[in-house]
């Protein structure tokens, strides 16, 4: 991208409406260089309005623009958005192959998406957030287990930021709404070999912003922020506020700030669960690495990887 389409286009995105002369004078170009800028921009997909006596100005809707991310989440961090990908989480992974940082991957949708345990998921265009980011933490391997923790606390945050409504953790990875999931997280990593710490991490993240039209099979246990808090989010700045959060992550775990508010999130704690499909427990409570605490005929057990659900009654 040129600076100049580069920089009306930011300008744009910041919400202003500007005419083309203006924009000709600040930087000190033709209107027809500036006419150009415009019309190339309209060709990447994006909606700019021109109106007589004020000038142009830009219509996202909810699309998911690269740019506005980057604008909006700030420091190092770079997004690229694609129409489809198999698996937003794999292009992550090829950009740490080739020394990346703070690098964001979206797409519309996945054709291969999985979450933990190797499951797939629905994932419908345009109806959801489905982000893996890059990030390269300074951390030991026994810390590795937070960090889809933390990042569950903070896709929690973002969601209530945005729509005003409490958001529930069922540990380790799931967001939930109104006791429906609306949320799932999968965190892959790669390790350094020699040293024996953690060489990075890609946090991938599927949220439902709007409803997907889910089969009914799905819908018993499934929603989406718009219907249960009558809010529509924006993607872009749903997605730069999990960012932001996300660059904390080395911070956060190292000083355990964030398990607090885990823990306050578990709806799962004082109930009975099912634990990996074969025998029921009740969890107790949440250790500081972020293990689920259970009790078992009287006696107590550390559950670190898995999947429990709740015992219904």
């Amino acid at each position: 991208m040129t600076k100049l389409k580069e920089n009306i286009l930011n300008r744009l995105l910041s919400g202003e409406t500007i005419s083309g002369e203006q924009m000709a004078m600040k930087y000190k170009v033709s209107r027809a260089a500036v006419c150009k800028c415009v019309k190339d921009l309209r060709l990447d997909g994006y909606d700019i309005s021109a109106k007589s006596g004020r000038g142009y100005s830009l219509c996202l809707g909810d699309m998911l623009s690269a740019e506005k991310i980057q604008m909006l989440a700030g420091g190092e961090w770079k997004a690229e958005v694609h129409e489809t990908l198999t698996s937003t989480n794999d292009a992550a992974k090829k950009h740490a192959a080739s020394g990346g940082n703070f690098v964001a991957v979206l797409a519309e949708t996945q054709s291969a998406g999985r979450g933990r345990l190797g499951r797939g998921f629905f994932c419908k265009k345009g109806s959801g957030l489905y982000i893996s980011a890059l990030i390269r933490p300074k951390l030991d391997m026994t810390d590795c287990g937070k960090i889809t923790a933390y990042a569950a606390v903070v896709a929690a945050k973002a969601v209530e930021k945005l729509c005003g409504k409490s958001v529930d953790i069922k540990w380790v990875n799931d967001l939930y709404m109104n006791s429906k999931k609306i949320c799932g997280i999968l965190t892959e990593g790669g390790m350094g070999f020699e040293g024996g710490s953690l060489d990075y991490a890609v946090i991938g993240i599927g949220i439902n912003v709007t409803d997907p039209c889910f089969p009914d099979d799905v819908r018993e246990v499934a929603t989406d922020v718009q219907t249960e808090s009558g809010v529509k989010i924006g993607r872009c700045e749903l997605a730069a506020e999990i960012l932001k959060g996300l660059a904390e992550t080395e911070t956060q775990i190292k000083n355990g700030g964030f398990i607090a508010d885990y823990r306050s999130r578990l709806f799962m704690l004082g109930r009975e669960v099912v634990v990996n499909g074969s025998y029921t427990a009740k969890a107790v409570a949440l250790d500081d690495d972020c293990s689920l605490i259970l009790e078992r005929e009287g006696k107590r057990i550390k559950f670190s990887a898995g999947e429990v659900t709740l015992k219904l009654k």
